[in-house]
């Protein structure tokens, strides 16, 4: 209820506003009287207040600093009952009021306050009752819509009616979920940039209103406003109302609030299906990728579910979170795994979302740690593997800059027949664990018939032993902090083509240290890491001390 409709109450009619009268539209919440020095300590945001200033009548300047309070607490306005210890409202009271267009009032002696405090309260109540009523009313309404089968379509076009303006449905990838039968998606497109900007530059989690430029008239509306729509797990959608609202009146904001709540438990409900028709398919998949599926049929009429199909070459892409150890480091383990798990839904739902429209035989399913992904194919050429590759770092480029999520690939061999795909996963799992192996993060590797580690297999243990002893010397078995950090700086310099400067980045030093390290590594070793065969040399030496991994690296020969 605004002020000014207190105002108009049979026990306020002859009361007088005498400042502030720009702040007559301000909404009450609650009506307080009392005549305490301290008031201000019990005073709330848009509530006014009704006294007769008795603990301040010698005081001219304490109600100059009641009034400041008040202003900046947001309270309503300040009802003065004069004439009974206070004469007048001193003028200097006055002009802060209407500096600050914060209303006050001047109460004659017709009324006792305690009157106007009981019809002001009545009538609040009596328009809560209306609002709480009208809320039921507009919640049933969009309840029976769900209850009887209708989603998120009917709502939008419910809530579009009682608001007499189109709206429109987002999730949070900001996908159109629904829409009302007024909007012209061409108008649409031409504002969603302003949306995505809005949304994605500022953490909405209240109502905005968003002003849209049009400069030449090309947009219909030049206001849209955005409401968030948020469950208990994160997030989830948006509605979006066109044209100038009425967010001001409480009808309006009670239809969104309801439409919002109900879209909400939608939202949940739809995810929790989600979740577990997800959860039935990596079931699936992590039976197949094992071996644990015997048989060719078996194979197909589970997979039927899925649109697996025999007659098509699959390759497999294993992908996962370079930055995930890191998270956990967080000092609130179950804060953690919420945030992990949040993110690694929406990595999910950003792998579907684009692999499935670049291509039309795709199936992503989680194992563990690892989001997998089978590509189906008629016939697999280098034409379709450029095709993947410029797809795969397109969509790791993409993850990094939406969700912040630095991501590695492995990319199996393509398959004959449909019983080979455990191999191709553990192909593609065997690329990626390569990549790890050579310090390397957002990378994508394709793994080859024979690994370069599968070669080194068939080399003598101590050949490769004394090999790697002679080349990287003192370095070999670093027994200090300063010597493993030359080896941890040489091994990032050979794999990023020896730039200094990419060196310094990844490892989060300055490039002077760089130079200095790389110097320093070359006194030790009695070489300058110039020519190829020095650096293939050395990066052969680090391999093999990648492939032996921890077992050579304590060791005394």
């Amino acid at each position: 209820m605004r002020l000014l409709d207190i105002l108009n109450l049979p026990t306020f009619k002859e009361a007088a506003v005498v400042a502030g009268e720009e702040g007559l539209t301000k909404n009450v919440q609650s009506v307080n009287l009392m005549d305490a020095p301290d008031i201000i300590d019990y005073l709330n945001d848009e509530q006014l207040l009704l006294t007769t200033a008795y603990s301040i009548k010698n005081n001219p300047n304490a109600l100059i600093e009641l009034v400041t309070q008040m202003a900046n607490q947001g309270c309503a306005g300040l009802g003065l009952k004069t004439k009974r210890f206070i004469d007048e409202i001193p003028t200097e009271v006055i002009d802060q009021a209407n500096a600050l267009n914060f209303p006050i009032i001047e109460i004659p002696l017709n009324y006792s306050l305690g009157e106007m405090l009981n019809e002001a309260l009545g009538c609040i109540l009596k328009e809560r009752t209306h609002e709480l009523n009208y809320a039921l009313n507009i919640h049933r309404e969009f309840t029976d819509i769900v209850v009887s089968g209708g989603g998120f379509s009917n709502i939008i076009e419910s809530l579009a009616t009682i608001l007499s303006l189109p709206v429109i449905l987002l999730n949070y990838r900001l996908d159109i979920m629904a829409y009302s039968h007024e909007i012209d998606k061409d108008v649409f497109f031409d504002i969603y940039w302003h949306i995505h900007e809005k949304i994605h530059h500022e953490n909405l989690d209240t109502y905005k209103v968003l002003t849209i430029p049009n400069e030449e008239g090309t947009n219909e509306f030049t206001e849209v406003s955005i409401y968030p729509i948020n469950t208990t797990n994160q997030q989830k959608g948006y509605i979006i109302i066109f044209g100038t609202t009425l967010s001001n009146e409480s009808s309006f904001t009670l239809a969104v609030e309801q439409a919002a709540n109900v879209i909400s438990f939608e939202f949940m409900k739809l995810h929790a299906l989600e979740q577990h028709s997800r959860r039935l398919k990596n079931e699936f998949f992590a039976d197949l990728v094992e071996g644990a599926i015997p048989s060719e049929d078996e194979i197909i009429n589970r997979g039927k579910t899925y649109h697996l199909n025999k007659s098509l070459q699959y390759i497999c892409i294993t992908c996962k979170m370079d930055d995930a150890s890191e998270l956990y480091q967080n000092s609130h383990p179950l804060q953690t795994e919420k945030e992990i798990s949040l993110r690694r839904d929406r990595i999910y739902e950003f792998f579907e979302s684009v692999l499935t429209k670049k291509f039309e035989n795709c199936i992503v399913f989680t194992k563990g740690d690892l989001f997998t992904t089978l590509l189906g194919f008629e016939f697999y050429n280098d034409d379709s593997e450029k095709n993947v590759l410029e797809s795969i770092t397109d969509l790791q480029s993409d993850l990094y800059q939406a969700i912040d999520s630095s991501m590695s690939f492995g990319i199996s061999n393509y398959t004959e027949n449909i019983t080979d795909i455990p191999t191709a996963f553990q192909e593609a799992v065997d690329a990626l664990r390569a990549g790890y192996r050579e310090n390397k993060k957002r990378f994508i590797k394709t793994y080859r018939i024979k690994e370069l580690a599968e070669i080194f297999k068939t080399i003598p243990s101590q050949k490769l032993k004394e090999f790697y002893r002679s080349t990287l010397r003192e370095l070999a078995y670093p027994k200090d902090k300063e010597k493993e950090d030359l080896v941890q700086t040489l091994s990032v310099f050979l794999n990023h083509n020896c730039q200094i400067s990419e060196t310094a980045k990844i490892m989060f030093i300055h490039r002077n240290t760089v130079i200095y390290r790389i110097k320093k590594c070359e006194e030790i070793l009695g070489l300058e890491i110039k020519g190829s065969d020095e650096t293939l040399t050395l990066r052969t030496a680090l391999f093999i001390r990648s492939f032996f991994n921890n077992k050579i690296e304590k060791q005394v020969l």
